[in-house]
């Protein structure tokens, strides 16, 4: 019930207006109504030049009859950073005209992706003068979401075919960067959007569409009836898609209650396994509809699942009132195995980020280029919130009572300290030493890349902000004794060009340290506060949190022999 739909590395969020193709719950055994036999690869690439550009605001500019012939010839993607842009925060709109071709034979409007890339931070976009979706939030309720690929649908009758159509997209920087700066920018099918990111494929025959079908109509009526054991039924022994397993979705079904399962747009190919793919819109109950890949054995009717291990986890949570994300990273033996459990090591992100802005670093594929020793990798979403309790959110009892349980219910964790670790980045350096330091009952080694180790938490009302003074690690670690401080094993670094001179407090935290007899490992080198700096030293990072894991040798449980399958995942 959490699953995102999974790009070689990023995972792809939805956001649809409205989508209306719902399947019925009967249907006769070889009907295929449910999908298409995939769609056509279609589609109008508007990154490069063509755009206008201006700074400001103003809702007129959505207008496709605005005339914008005053306004700056502009490129897409861009980068503010790089540009005359560089030191503005604020409003600014692009405006792209451009002739759609006559429609193509099998293409729907509402079939037609309008995918924006990545945008710094917020935008609001606009197709032939209709808002076809938003990601983010414009000031006073200020959200960043510079790592979330926008993908919107426009709804149908909104394209004007074999004629002239507008593009406006309003977008809000509120610090540092600015702009488009990742693609693909344009108007695409998803089969070009597959390929685009390197899904591929052959058609799906009319016999495999209805197989298809039937296992979706199968899982529709299941969850309809809140038929747990006929919707069991339907999953593949082995099953495991963004972080679930039978187990675990079943649980999940039960606690929720009655809801409505609900597939839209669905496409069906076959991928070079041999395997049926279906490439939908999957919804359950309340929760957003997500661009999903079902992976279904074409032999059975059952779901396989994706066995990935880089995805978006998600829960219901009672500290942040309201949904929230994280993402995991999986080991590669954590899907080849059943039994074998793992350590784990809770990264958290710098200001202004998220759990998903470690998908823009391809996180997942720099983790396993690390030689250290296999563990699970928890990015929580710490916003801006410095991993503490305040009126913008309460993200330390997020993490410490919620999201490190649900880890150890959900997942094959070594549930205690001694194989628990906590990194950061920036504000996260900070928070990985302040959680770790109050926290010793659950983390046992910490780890800080460049971090804000000389700030307390800058985040809430003024009162909010003086009761958290103390949580600034070199006042902690100060008033910490050294036996307690060697609970913990330390890596931190920080470069001797840092933009907010954390190189310097990097090295007032080593000689705190030092004074006090607590062993600890530390750089200070050539560098600013960027990712080029820290990058590079995380397998040093990984390496302390390795070394305290195998210090603590574990006894794992026998292995039974994994289920059969014919496919090889990732």
């Amino acid at each position: 019930m959490r699953g995102l739909f999974m790009s070689p590395r990023f995972l792809v969020t939805a956001l649809l207006t409205a989508v209306t193709l719902a399947v019925p719950t009967t249907r006769s055994p070889a009907d295929t109504s449910c999908a298409t036999t995939g769609s056509v690869d279609f589609g109008v690439d508007l990154a490069g030049a063509g755009w206008k550009f201006r700074t400001g605001d103003d809702p007129a500019w959505a207008d496709p009859s605005f005339v914008d012939t005053g306004w700056q010839e502009w490129t897409v993607p861009d980068n503010w950073g790089a540009s005359d842009l560089s030191t503005y925060d604020g409003f600014a709109w692009y405006r792209r005209t451009f002739t759609l071709p006559e429609r193509p034979a099998g293409v729907t409007d509402s079939a037609v992706v309008a995918a924006l890339g990545k945008i710094d931070d917020a935008d609001q976009t606009f197709l032939n003068g209709t808002e076809v979706g938003r990601t983010g939030g414009f000031p006073p309720g200020f959200d960043s979401t510079w790592e979330v690929p926008r993908e919107y649908y426009p709804a149908d009758g909104l394209l004007r075919w074999g004629a002239v159509n507008v593009l406006a997209v309003r977008v809000y920087d509120g610090t540092g960067g600015g702009g488009f700066y990742q693609g693909p920018i344009g108007l695409f099918s998803k089969a070009r959007l597959r390929t685009l990111a390197g899904v591929t494929g052959t058609a799906a025959n009319r016999t495999q569409l209805a197989h298809a079908c039937a296992v979706l109509n199968a899982q529709h009526r299941a969850v309809a009836r809140g038929d747990l054991r006929a919707y069991a039924a339907t999953l593949a022994p082995g099953f495991f898609h963004q972080g679930d397993t039978t187990a675990r979705r079943l649980a999940d079904l039960r606690a929720s209650g009655p809801v409505t399962l609900k597939d839209d747009q669905a496409e069906a190919f076959v991928d070079n396994q041999g395997r049926l793919v279906v490439d939908t819109i999957r919804s359950w109950g309340s929760q957003e509809p997500a661009r999903e890949l079902l992976y279904l054995d074409p032999r059975k009717n059952a779901e396989l699942g994706d066995h990935a291990r880089f995805f978006r986890d998600s829960y219901d949570s009672t500290a942040m009132g309201r949904r929230t994300q994280f993402n995991v990273y999986l080991p590669k033996s954590y899907t080849r195995s059943t039994a074998k459990r793992f350590p784990v090591v809770y990264m958290l992100n710098g200001f202004n980020g998220s759990n998903i802005e470690w998908e823009a670093r391809d996180m997942d594929a720099v983790l396993d280029r690390l030689t250290t020793e296999e563990a699970i990798v928890v990015f929580p979403d710490g916003d801006s919130g410095w991993y503490v309790d305040t009126s913008a959110g309460n993200f330390r009892s997020m993490i410490v009572d919620e999201i490190v349980p649900l880890v150890d219910r959900a997942y094959r964790t070594i549930p205690d300290r001694d194989h628990r670790g906590i990194s950061g980045v920036s504000m996260g350096g900070q928070g990985a030493f302040t959680l770790g330091l109050t926290h010793p009952e659950l983390f046992s080694s910490i780890a800080s890349h460049m971090g804000a180790l000389s700030l307390a938490p800058l985040v809430g009302t003024p009162a909010e902000q003086a009761a958290n003074a103390g949580l600034r690690p070199l006042t902690m670690v100060a008033a910490l004794p050294a036996a307690e401080l060697n609970r913990h094993t330390y890596y931190f670094d920080g470069g001797d060009q840092d933009d907010y001179r954390f190189g310097e407090a990097a090295k007032q935290m080593s000689v705190a340290l030092a004074s006090k007899g607590v062993r600890h490992d530390y750089q200070l080198g050539p560098g600013r506060h960027d990712d080029a700096y820290w990058l590079p030293k995380l397998d040093r990072s990984f390496s302390l949190h390795s070394d305290q894991f195998r210090a603590h040798p574990y006894r794992q449980p026998h292995e039974p022999e994994p289920p059969k399958s014919p496919y090889l995942w990732p």
